[in-house]
């Protein structure tokens, strides 16, 4: 005989709606470095989830994912959005608390200084983070470093400093912006198999460039004519 299932709201709290955007703090921001935090997070924005379909799409136990869920809960990045009692037992639909999250800005100044460890808090989230990851999937064989890109599942870390016109600069900004946000909208959507992964984007001004290689060329020694 099939078990009796229904939703029901969670007692004593009233309905709560997803909004449209909310702000990362540096608290936020510590706890989305978590990687599985992060996919939870992004997973939860189109719908409801159960722990049993979060831990279904990551491949993990259940029991992995209810600390996550529970420090998600604390910092109002997920809620409860309603429970189910199934035999007996309360079984929980967490929710993203926003469609989509900004980096709070408020605090800071054009030179990045304010709220206390707000910059370094981004940065720690998008270099730290991301080399870490990188070390640690080298170190588990995730990532093949004899493959090169576009191979999949290989390592495609680039660095380089660009002279551009502000029509080519704008052009950039653009395309990066278009390119995360076309993979923003994936996240939300994860596929029902395949395997994880991880970029990270960063374009930014280094008006230090042009003077040091000026300088560097300045410093250069002649050469002789033969």
């Amino acid at each position: 005989m099939k078990a009796k299932s229904r939703v029901r709201r969670v007692a004593g709290v009233p309905p709560k709606a997803i909004v449209e955007s909310a702000s990362l703090d540096p608290a936020k921001l510590r706890m989305l470095a978590d990687p599985v935090r992060s996919f939870v997070l992004y997973s939860l924005v189109p719908r409801a989830k159960t722990v049993k379909e979060l831990a279904a799409e990551l491949g993990c136990p259940p029991t992995r994912l209810y600390y996550h869920l529970q420090q998600l809960e604390k910092h109002g990045l997920v809620f409860v959005a309603s429970t189910r009692l199934v035999s007996g037992i309360v079984e929980k639909h967490y929710r993203a608390a926003a469609r989509d999250w900004v980096l709070d800005r408020s605090g800071l100044d054009a030179r990045g200084r304010g709220g206390p460890g707000r910059l370094e808090a981004l940065l720690a989230f998008v270099f730290d983070q991301s080399r870490q990851e990188i070390r640690r999937q080298v170190d588990q064989g995730a990532i093949d470093l004899a493959r090169r890109a576009p191979q999949r599942g290989a390592l495609l870390a680039v660095r380089n400093v660009l002279k551009l016109s502000d029509a080519q600069a704008e052009r950039l900004y653009r395309r990066l912006y278009d390119f995360w946000q076309e993979y923003e909208a994936i996240a939300k959507e994860p596929a029902d198999v395949g395997q994880f992964y991880a970029f990270a984007v960063a374009l930014y001004p280094n008006a230090g460039a042009g003077f040091a290689a000026a300088g560097t060329a300045r410093n250069r020694p002649k050469r002789s004519a033969r």
